[in-house]
């Protein structure tokens, strides 16, 4: 059963999961916590991500995960312009890696929303597999 759940945990897209983060947000938080049942799996993760996103220090986290896509394509521009103008004004003489340094905070920010989401779906495993022992 760990196996099965590793692959699920493993295959899901970071983008569809952004894109619910950034509804129950929009929905203030308290959408995605009312009525869950341990059954539903999205809805428990989702509440288990809202949850371990509150607070101040969680907010770059957050904005990433309303803004995923132009975030990535924002740095991704900063990368091709920064690597231009060093090799424009002789800096440099090839692609350097001044210029991806614009991806590390980007990258760092968006694994932080997938080990959320990896915990979250953890803690619902665990939680189900809880609930099958108590029933035998």
């Amino acid at each position: 059963m760990r196996a099965a759940a590793a692959r699920t945990v493993m295959g899901r897209d970071t983008q569809a999961q952004a894109r619910a983060l950034a509804e129950d947000l929009r929905q203030g938080g308290d959408a995605a916590t009312r009525d869950v049942k341990t059954e539903d799996r999205d809805a428990v993760v989702r509440a288990a991500t809202l949850k371990a996103l509150s607070g101040p220090w969680n907010a770059p986290v957050r904005l990433l995960g309303r803004h995923r896509t132009a975030a990535w394509a924002l740095s991704g521009i900063l990368c091709f312009l920064t690597n231009t103008i060093l090799r424009q004004s002789g800096v440099i003489s090839s692609v350097s890696a001044w210029g991806f340094l614009w991806c590390l905070p980007v990258l760092i920010v968006d694994r932080r929303f997938a080990a959320v989401r990896k915990e979250a779906e953890a803690q619902h495993i665990a939680a189900l597999e809880a609930a099958l022992a108590e029933r035998r």
